[in-house]
This record gives C-alpha cells, sequence and structure tokens, in this order.
C-alpha cells in the first residue's frame, strides 16, 4: 500500500476519502469538497471491498466512514486501516441513534462521530476540527 506518512506541502488541500453506502452520503461530501479550498476529493467507495482495493491503491489524507455497510462493519474496517495508517484521520458517520457509537468509534482510534442526521453546518465543524489536528464526538457524553 502506499504511504500516507510523508510530509504534505503546506496549503495544500487534504485529500478525503468517503465509505458510505449510500449514494446522496457520498454526494453531501462530495459538494461538502466543492465548497472547502481546503479539500479535495481523493475517492468514494460503496462497500468495504471496494474501500480496500482503492486503500491498495491510495491513501487520503482524511477518511469518512459508515459504521453499517453491506459487506462489513465500519469499526473493524477502521482497526484494520488504523492498523497500517496510524495517523490517518478518520471520521466515522452513522444513521443510527446507538449511544455506543460515539465510544466505539473513539476507542477504535477514530478522530470524530457525527450522526448523519446533523446539520450541513455541524458536519463542516467536524471536518474543520479534525482537519485542524481535533477530535469530534456528537452523542459520546
Amino acid at each position: 500500500m502506499p504511504d500516507s506518512t510523508s510530509p504534505k506541502i503546506q496549503n495544500e488541500p487534504q485529500r478525503l476519502a468517503v465509505v458510505d453506502d449510500h449514494a446522496i452520503i457520498r454526494g453531501v461530501f462530495l459538494t461538502l469538497v466543492e465548497d472547502d479550498s481546503d479539500l479535495t476529493m481523493a475517492w468514494m467507495a460503496a462497500s468495504l471491498t471496494e474501500a480496500r482495493a482503492k486503500l491498495e491503491r491510495d491513501v487520503p489524507d482524511f477518511l469518512v466512514m459508515d459504521v453499517e455497510l453491506p459487506d462489513g462493519n465500519g469499526f473493524e474496517f477502521i482497526l484494520e486501516v488504523l492498523e497500517q495508517f496510524p495517523r490517518l484521520p478518520v471520521l466515522m458517520v452513522s444513521a443510527q441513534t446507538d449511544k455506543s457509537y460515539p465510544k466505539r468509534a473513539k476507542a477504535c482510534g477514530a478522530k470524530g462521530f457525527i450522526g448523519k442526521e446533523a446539520s450541513l453546518e455541524r458536519l463542516v465543524d467536524a471536518v474543520g476540527a479534525i482537519q485542524k489536528g481535533g477530535v469530534w464526538f456528537t452523542g459520546a457524553d
């Protein structure tokens, strides 16, 4: 797999990858990237199988990961990915309201968790916080 640890050129947009089986959610992130000069879309995947294949060729600077996909569990996938790329920032998303999800995301090494019901403004805030090296966990009280 390519190495994502090479230094980034200052002011170069971060390359975002999105793994979500819902086209509308991938579209929201595509719109977010188009409106943010600090981001560019590296790739999108609708399944874990597709994401694994894309990661083999191209490691992004930032990963957005759905919790539940048709071919597996996002939490387990993040553990796998972060074992190889421990500095890769991950924002996990879910439509489920399971109160354990934010804590589970944090335990897996994700830098954030946000529900899909969040406003676009909150989503932008979450991505921005993580881009700057922070964390964002909604519902992790």
